[in-house]
């Protein structure tokens, strides 16, 4: 007698890279194809066969970078040509869209098809930062696509902070339904293991972070030179790589500035930011805004760092004021300046801070918690699919 086994359900990750792929969403991937989906992942990769070993395939996608919104909405037309060659040869039950620019061409994509949509919003970035008449204009079609999308699409506009789910409630009109609270891609918190501070003086504050004006950086190095002035003793320490494609990409000349500035240190991108955090004794983000929650944070957190950061959305989440670690308000050296004397002058705080920070990470943000709820919402989409 021969048992005719049902397909297994197709799930596509759109994704730009496939190094942030790697580094943020394998995991989930990995979840996904234990649960019985078919994964296939599609973005901008040099080996199509780098996931195969993880038991899913890479589609390259040869997204269009670009250095501007206009230029980006020039090259909107060519991207979801692009995408939907993808979605076609692919044929997904669901398409899970990462960040912003794949959720709003993923889902002008599917508007004509019933395949079922999930939009990762990693934060809103700099296109919702922007106050420009055409940043407002990007910023109303962006709410226009991402609500069409749940009306079309069932699609679940999946969240990484509360503020973000309240404005895409409130601010974007889409319906509560649809919209899911799951903060960030988890944490291996055997990987990210609880270390001890280093001995050696002076102080090190780190920032991981690409190099954009929006993390805040030119406020740091501000607040240092006025912390130096002080007369506390400080280190910053800044890994990270500039992003030509983001807008919001700090140049080259003024990096090259900074960098001969005693105390200052760019060490570039490194795949294992762990050597550098046991390294430093507080891992902070000056951003501006636009975050989602900023995984540098939870990086931090979970190897026993006190967090020091600025008081926006996303940053919330993890940082606790007097418990995980301290917030300012965001773009003022003097405010960041004197969070960071008191960082320095009390290693009590940053002892307790550092502990409580790590069982925050255990409890609220562990890999095993956030694969869970991503693996839930998948189901959930094939179970009201085969219920029809």
């Amino acid at each position: 007698m021969t048992v005719n086994t049902p397909p297994k359900p197709r799930l596509l990750f759109l994704v730009t890279e496939s190094s942030y792929f790697a580094s943020h969403k394998m995991e989930l991937a990995a979840a996904a194809v234990e649960a019985g989906f078919e994964v296939t992942v599609a973005a901008r990769c040099d080996d199509p066969n780098m996931f195969i070993d993880a038991g899913f395939a890479v589609v390259p996608l040869a997204w269009k970078r670009t250095g501007s919104i206009l230029a980006a909405i020039g090259a909107l037309s060519a991207d979801l040509l692009r995408v939907r060659k993808v979605i076609t040869q692919v044929k997904p039950d669901v398409v899970h869209n990462i960040s912003l620019k794949p959720a709003i061409i993923g889902s002008i994509a599917m508007l004509c098809r019933k395949t079922k949509v999930i939009n990762s919003i990693n934060g809103f970035g700099y296109v919702f930062y922007a106050r420009s008449i055409l940043a407002k204009a990007v910023q109303i079609g962006c709410r226009i696509i991402l609500r069409l999308a749940t009306e079309r699409n069932a699609a679940r506009i999946v969240l990484q902070n509360r503020e973000d789910a309240s404005y895409a409630r409130e601010g974007m009109g889409i319906d509560a339904g649809h919209v899911r609270l799951i903060r960030g891609s988890g944490i291996d918190v055997q990987h990210f293991a609880s270390q001890p501070e280093p001995q050696s003086s002076p102080i090190r504050f780190l920032i991981l972070a690409r190099l954009l004006h929006m993390k805040g950086i030119a406020v740091a190095i501000a607040a240092l030179d006025l912390l130096r002035k002080g007369g506390v003793e400080a280190e910053l320490v800044i890994c990270g790589a500039p992003d030509p494609g983001n807008p919001s990409s700090i140049p080259e000349s003024r990096i090259q500035d900074w960098s001969s500035k005693p105390h200052v240190n760019f060490k570039g991108q490194f795949d294992d930011v762990r050597p550098v955090i046991v390294s430093s004794h507080v891992v902070m983000l000056p951003a501006l805004g636009g975050e989602g929650l900023p995984r540098a944070l939870l990086e931090g957190a979970a190897m026993g760092r006190p967090l020091l950061a600025t008081d926006i959305g996303g940053n919330r989440e993890i940082v606790v004021p007097w418990e995980t670690g301290m917030l300012v308000k965001p773009d003022d050296p003097d405010a960041l300046a004197g969070a960071m004397a008191h960082m320095a002058t009390h290693p009590e705080d940053r002892a307790h801070w550092g502990k409580a920070a790590r069982e925050k990470v255990l409890g609220e943000f562990s890999s095993e918690l956030i694969r869970t709820q991503h693996v839930a919402l998948y189901r959930e989409f094939i179970a009201n699919s085969e219920g029809r």
